[in-house]
């Protein structure tokens, strides 16, 4: 176990702990409460959003509190599992010491409304036209059909294909995603079908898109966007873009969790934010890897601990910061050793990698990488019979591409500093919009 994993338990600790000593001073929800939902919550505890319940009123937190308590203070709320380093993330939803204590001794006392009058102003959530929150897109996309989640759905990746496939490249700032249902849709990646060969695997079954656990099915499609709940990426800095090659379509990957008990639809949605014509596009974003393929996790073996690293052979600039692996996954990190710096700094810890909460972790500035840097990645794995995620632990676990199997790589985007591509970025033409935008058939709903 690394020092920053012990620091984190030793503060949940901590946390628990305080809960059980008088307060020095009365906590309400009106008053000290709400302020932090406000803050952290409510990007998914509200209307419309991913989360079972809102917290958008005392009246609907309050049936909720002990349980609040419990994930509060075991940091299994908000599902945030990355921790920022020299660097800090945008959007980051970790919360402080204070505001963990707040909502354990607010519960400790009775979960008490306090008076109204205390209340913050009521938070306004800033969207454009369609909900969404970067601007009003380019272009909305969806899978050429609704989809059904089976009732008995409890861990499904489903790939659609997006059509798309224009005659010329264009540069994406960003990519937005809504769930068509919160219930089930749990997250997404968008995909562009580098090779061309996914009408192949969608032809394997009569309806439309396919099972895609396996991302080898996939053959090597290039990852363009990420989202999680709450987890919306900001636009790409002036002058910066990821380049849509012509004449491939998109591939959007869900993950379904169905614990309805119904059958459930879901025709989720992506938007693109393309670059305008009267930006210059000067430098490409393409994707970090720092990979140990060579894993070797013994049966039953609960601290596994693998490393690997890259060094970087020119300068360069990182945007964003990310870890993945399966489910025997413990922890993970990144940090990056600088020549001259005498120490390793680092960009991204997750002390408790959890499978089902996979988020890209993007820097609130960009960080300059000098040539001659190098990224370390360290993981560990647990494949003991205590981890309640694992699929087998009396089994020897190598790299695999099915969640069986196991992963161990951390990254992020970046951009090399001396590209200057000078490219003014061609618009989506009308008659590709026309052509791509979802014509709703109301006999498919």
């Amino acid at each position: 176990m690394s020092l920053k994993s012990t620091t984190y338990l030793l503060i949940a600790g901590l946390v628990l702990s305080l809960g059980t000593t008088a307060s020095a001073a009365p906590v309400t929800w009106s008053k000290d409460v709400m302020p932090i939902v406000q803050d952290r919550c409510l990007n998914c505890h509200r209307p419309g959003q991913v989360a079972p319940f809102s917290l958008e009123s005392f009246e609907q937190a309050r049936p909720w509190a002990k349980s609040i308590r419990e994930q509060v203070a075991t940091g299994k709320m908000p599902p945030y599992p990355g921790k920022p380093g020299e660097v800090g993330f945008h959007g980051d939803a970790n919360m402080t010491i204070e505001e963990i204590n707040t909502f354990v001794e607010w519960v400790d006392q009775g979960a008490k409304k306090g008076n109204p009058k205390d209340l913050p102003p009521k938070k306004e959530f800033k969207t454009h036209a369609g909900g969404w929150v970067n601007r009003v897109p380019d272009i909305v996309l969806q899978p050429e059909q609704p989809f059904t989640v089976g009732a008995d759905v409890s861990d499904l990746y489903y790939c659609f294909k997006i059509p798309f496939n224009v005659d010329y490249d264009l540069w994406l700032k960003s990519a937005e995603f809504q769930a068509g249902n919160s219930e089930v849709a749990h997250h997404f990646i968008l995909f562009e079908d580098t090779s061309g060969g996914f009408d192949k695997l969608d032809a394997e079954t009569p309806e439309p898109g396919c099972e895609c656990a396996n991302m080898d099915r996939l053959a090597g499609a290039k990852i363009l966007q990420m989202w999680a709940p709450g987890n919306v990426a900001p636009l790409s800095p002036d002058g910066v873009g990821l380049k849509l090659s012509k004449g491939k379509d998109l591939i959007l990957q869900a993950h379904y969790y169905n614990s309805t008990g119904l059958e459930q639809v879901d025709h989720s949605r992506v938007a693109l934010h393309l670059a305008p014509q009267d930006e210059t596009i000067d430098k490409q974003i393409r994707a970090l890897f720092v990979v140990q393929p060579n894993l070797n996790i013994k049966a039953g073996d609960a601290n596994s601990e693998h490393t690997a690293s890259f060094t970087a052979f020119k300068d360069m600039t990182v945007y964003t910061v990310g870890g993945h692996m399966h489910l025997r996954g413990k922890s993970i990190s990144q940090s990056v050793q600088i020549p001259d710096a005498g120490r390793e700094m680092l960009m991204l810890d997750i002390p408790e990698y959890d499978f089902d909460w996979q988020f890209t972790y993007p820097l609130v500035e960009p960080w300059k990488i000098p040539k001659g840097s190098k990224f370390i990645m360290r993981s560990t794995h647990d494949n003991s019979d205590g981890n309640p995620d694992n699929p087998d632990p009396t089994k020897d676990v190598k790299w695999g591409l099915y969640s069986a199997d196991e992963m161990a790589f951390t990254g992020g985007s970046y951009t090399y500093d001396d590209e200057k591509l000078g490219i003014t970025p061609e618009t989506l033409a009308d008659a590709d919009r026309e052509r791509l935008v979802y014509k709703k058939d109301s006999s498919s709903d």
